[in-house]
């Protein structure tokens, strides 16, 4: 009996088991079909990190109820008192829906003067809250405003020409989007209009331009138009301001819109207007708002191209939030207020959730609707919980609650371990409870180094504070002391000491040194003689070639030193100034990136004047080379500490102390490289010039032969594998 129960048990439980990992399995299956895209957000070094799904598809509308027939090229929605009005642009009809989705009226038309008239190519639309819908009817030239019964109200037809050339004669009007603000102002997105976007007043008389694009050639297009043919000259496109493709008027009037088309030097494709038209959005996250980050390449026409996100349009949410449409990708971005990339969802493809051709954006609530001209069909999707966190912190950040939104925070970061957005509002939290010291850890952990400089600032002087009076007790005792110390005199019995050591150690009089510690005195002293180098560089470079004063052995510790200096430059400078992946820093890498330079320029440099009647050997200019490099290493290593100190507004003196050394090193390989081969200024020049194109022939030569030597490899790997597989 206890045998066959305890049987009974076993078997049920194995059916228990068996039938959880169906479930699991299925649920699985059920949400990998419910979204088929990736999620990811760009960290600080704009690489991609995977990130949770914040939208999922939740419906599928095809216009397909009742005796509707189905949608036909839609290309626009618009959200209005949980009411969605469609402009179905195929079928020349608007749909509208209620909260329920269920079909509230299609208007097809309306009468004017006793006829009906329909509607020509319904492109945009845009709907008050009293109802008062505006549709941009773009072939016809016009703007139909009708009530939400459908009955209309006025058309509005092209501007007129005028006297000033703002509108001229042969003006061709096509509206594509159409919005109104608080105020009633009519704002229109045209087609083929260079000039910015149309405004009418609430009358419909015609304003003016609002936001008109500047034209800029950036150095990449000027440079490419110097070295071009003629006939790829005139194949290039004419460098017009680009035109608008959408627009969205947030609760404070502000106009978002976004650019049709992308040139390489358009980084600000989505912009917010004030109603002077000046752009103020704010671009404070790690990259503009600008969706996927492209790459430029030639097009078949020796064109420069610069792939990335074109929006096609562009909604603006709650607490300055607002996300776009990416018409070449197929996804949705979001941003905050202050440009930070919050999510991205979606994707081009046929499966449940992906788009063809999207066309238009809404939110309906806290869910987006996305419609496609191609599928013929608008997509619903609804937030996830990793999204509604996200949300609600923003909003808790934004109305004050500043405990909350650390905590909401929180929970994201537990969903998401890569979003350094959350790690900087936990940061933002702590900073406004008086928390620095937290603070600066959370801004350090989200790449945030203009919060980590202010949090740093608030903290520095809170420490400085409470210790003022052991700060002036040490001030004091130091100055003391120096006073004693008489005027350092002993620095000066010291250098006293160290150059008669080196004396003898050149002259050999001394019976009391052996031979090696002569040699290593005079190691030191011409160690030493590079700080006498850099002060007095006229003499000192004659002294290091026809005195002898440098040594090879110097020569190679002061680059060993250089090479040092940078790795911990690289590894320990300051957070607020190292913007380097510290993670996947290479020691040997680093090291390489310093001696293989130094290396090449004493070779290249030998080679040059070798040829142009240089006096010097290349003992010299290995000895010149190294010395005059020493500024880098006795400005950078302390530079580095102290580095670690200094808040965003500081960095002017980290950055001038920097171009100090670097300036410093320069003008000292250029006196150096003058006196050891006996050169005139202007010869000088043009050999340090001449040698920095041979440094970069011989890096493209060695590259080249890296490559070819790959694909060497590679022959020869596919030819091995293919006589395996043949045998």
């Amino acid at each position: 009996m206890t045998q066959r129960c305890a049987g009974s048990v076993s078997k049920r439980t194995v059916f228990s088991v068996l039938l959880v990992y169906i479930l699991v399995g299925v649920s699985g299956i059920l949400r990998a079909n419910e979204a088929p895209y990736v999620s990811y957000i760009y960290d600080y070094w704009g690489q991609t990190a995977p990130a949770p799904r914040a939208y999922l598809p939740e419906r599928i509308v095809t216009g397909q109820i009742g005796d509707l027939g189905g949608l036909i090229e839609p290309r626009d929605v618009f959200v209005q008192n949980n009411k969605i009005y469609l402009a179905d642009t195929g079928n020349k009809r608007i749909i509208v829906f209620d909260d329920k989705w269920e079909i509230e009226r299609v208007i097809d038309g309306f009468v004017i003067e006793g006829t009906k008239q329909g509607f020509s190519d319904p492109f945009g639309l845009h709907v008050t809250p009293d109802g008062t819908m505006f549709i941009a009817d773009r072939n016809a030239a016009r703007i139909v405003v009708l009530t939400q019964e459908g009955n209309l109200l006025r058309i509005l037809g092209a501007p007129p020409p005028d006297e000033d050339g703002v509108i001229p004669e042969d003006f061709r009007y096509r509206p594509r989007k159409v919005a109104v603000d608080q105020a009633g102002r009519i704002y229109v997105v045209a087609e083929d209009v260079y000039d910015g976007i149309l405004e009418f007043d609430a009358d419909g008389a015609f304003r003016g331009f609002v936001g008109a694009p500047r034209v800029r050639l950036n150095i990449a297009q000027y440079l490419w138009r110097l070295v071009s043919t003629q006939a790829q000259r005139e194949r290039m496109q004419l460098f017009l301001p680009t035109e608008y493709s959408n627009l969205d008027i947030d609760e404070r009037g502000f106009i978002y819109t976004t650019v049709a088309s992308s040139n390489v030097n358009e980084l600000d494709v989505i912009r917010r207007l004030n109603p002077s038209g000046a752009d103020v959005l704010r671009r404070r996250g790690f990259s503009p708002p600008m969706g996927d980050y492209g790459s430029v390449f030639l097009d078949e026409d020796g064109q420069l191209v610069y792939s990335r996100s074109a929006f096609v349009d562009v909604v603006a949410r709650e607490y300055g939030v607002y996300s776009a449409l990416d018409r070449t990708r197929g996804r949705v971005f979001t941003y905050d207020g202050e440009g930070n990339l919050l999510y991205v969802f979606g994707g081009i493809g046929n499966q449940r959730g992906t788009f063809q051709v999207p066309s238009a954006l809404a939110t309906l609530g806290d869910k987006l609707l996305v419609l496609d001209a191609v599928r013929n069909e608008l997509t619903v999707f609804r937030p996830t919980l990793y999204a509604k966190l996200i949300h609600a912190a923003i909003e808790s950040h934004y109305t004050g609650q500043y405990d909350a939104a650390r905590e909401l925070w929180s929970q994201v970061l537990s969903l998401n371990g890569n979003y350094d957005l959350a790690y900087t509002g936990i940061g933002q939290a702590l900073l406004r409870t008086g928390r620095y010291r937290e603070a600066m850890d959370y801004f350090r952990a989200g790449q945030n180094r203009e919060d980590y400089s202010e949090a740093f600032q608030l903290y520095r002087r809170e420490i400085l504070m409470r210790n003022f009076g052991r700060f002036m007790q040490v001030l004091l005792s130091v100055w003391i002391l120096s006073l004693v110390n008489g005027k350092l005199q002993l620095t000066t019995r010291g250098r006293s000491w160290f150059a008669d050591l080196s004396s003898r150690a050149r002259s050999q009089a001394s019976q009391e040194l052996s031979p090696r510690q002569a040699a290593f005195i005079r190691y030191l002293d011409s160690l030493g003689y590079a700080l006498y180098v850099v002060r007095h560089p006229f003499d000192g470079f004659w002294d290091l070639k026809h005195e002898k004063r440098g040594t090879v052995q110097a020569a190679v510790t002061l680059v060993a030193l250089l090479s040092l200096v940078f790795v911990f430059m690289r590894q320990y400078t300051g957070f607020i100034f190292n913007t380097r992946r510290l993670t996947e820093m290479n020691v040997f890498v680093e090291f390489g990136s310093v001696l293989v330079p130094v290396i090449l320029w004493m070779i290249v440099s030998w080679s040059l004047t070798t040829l142009m009647e240089g006096k010097g050997t290349f003992r010299d200019i290995v000895i010149a080379t190294a010395y005059a490099l020493t500024p880098l290493i006795i400005i950078n290593f302390p530079l580095t500490i102290i580095s670690g100190y200094l808040t965003l507004q500081e960095g002017v003196f980290y950055y001038i102390f920097l171009a100090i050394s670097i300036l410093w090193a320069g003008g000292l390989l250029i006196i150096g490289t003058m006196l050891t081969h006996d050169y005139s200024m202007k010869k000088t020049l043009l050999t340090c010039f001449l040698t920095i194109i041979g440094i970069l022939v011989v890096l493209f030569i060695a590259l080249l032969m890296i490559g070819v030597m790959g694909q060497v490899v590679a022959w020869v790997r596919d030819i091995y594998r293919e006589i395996l597989f043949r045998l």
